[in-house]
């Protein structure tokens, strides 16, 4: 586990500032940092070690990061990151009226293990 999961972890419930992801990352434009811990993250929930609400919550807080690295230079989004993020994403919303359905099983988990298959997780 990398020292920043291990950060994120020990803060947790406490969320991700734009301050600590600038001193994990170097930069808010350093998207290997992003990819890196995205797939980190996707790995940790495939395995059953980290919680969905755990791994939804970094990566918003790393997707700020993201926005405030977008500049004249960079402005294309880092992959795989925004592919975990999606993946996270999609399970944040219901798509039916009654709420009965299950949208991090419908949705998230067949992404994340999508990508545990094409990079080894």
């Amino acid at each position: 586990m990398s020292d920043f999961l291990e950060f994120a972890i020990n803060k947790s419930p406490i969320r991700l500032t734009l301050d600590d992801i600038a001193r994990w990352a170097g930069e808010f434009s350093h998207w290997d940092f992003y990819n890196s811990a995205a797939l980190e993250i996707a790995k940790g929930y495939h395995r059953g070690e980290l919680s969905y609400t755990f791994c939804d919550g970094v990566i918003n807080d790393l997707w700020s990061g993201v926005q405030k690295g977008f500049g004249p230079d960079k402005n294309e989004m880092p992959e795989p990151f925004f592919e975990v993020y999606e993946a996270f994403d999609a399970g944040e919303y219901y798509r039916k009226p009654d709420k009965s359905d299950d949208p991090v099983a419908e949705f998230t988990d067949p992404a994340i293990a999508e990508l545990a298959t094409r990079f080894t997780l």
